[in-house]
């Protein structure tokens, strides 16, 4: 499977008019003016654009996490797909309503 780093990064150009050249796989999305808020939002805009089952937030460290470690996780989580019926939800928003 192709990284997922550049449709993250085109995602977060678009979406969230994060300029091109300030995003790199070491900064975090703290460092993009990102909250926990705004990952969930990103999570949910890359399942609703692109197809692709978002992460357990907990497996994250919030707005400390890296580029390279949220494209990780998305890579991941699409790797083992979820075993509940419940898999067409959005599992993000799900566990932020914890």
């Amino acid at each position: 499977m192709p990284s997922l780093y550049e449709p993250v990064k085109a995602t977060l150009t678009r979406h969230f008019n994060i300029p091109d050249d300030t995003i790199h796989p070491a900064t975090t999305l703290e460092d993009l003016g990102m909250d926990s808020l705004a990952m969930v939002e990103l999570m949910c805009v890359l399942q609703d654009d692109l197809g692709l089952r978002a992460p357990d937030l907990d497996t994250l460290k919030g707005s400390r996490t890296t580029l390279a470690e949220a494209v990780t996780a998305l890579e991941q989580a699409q790797d083992h797909p979820a075993s509940t019926p419940a898999a067409d939800k959005h599992p993000v928003a799900e566990t932020a309503a914890r």
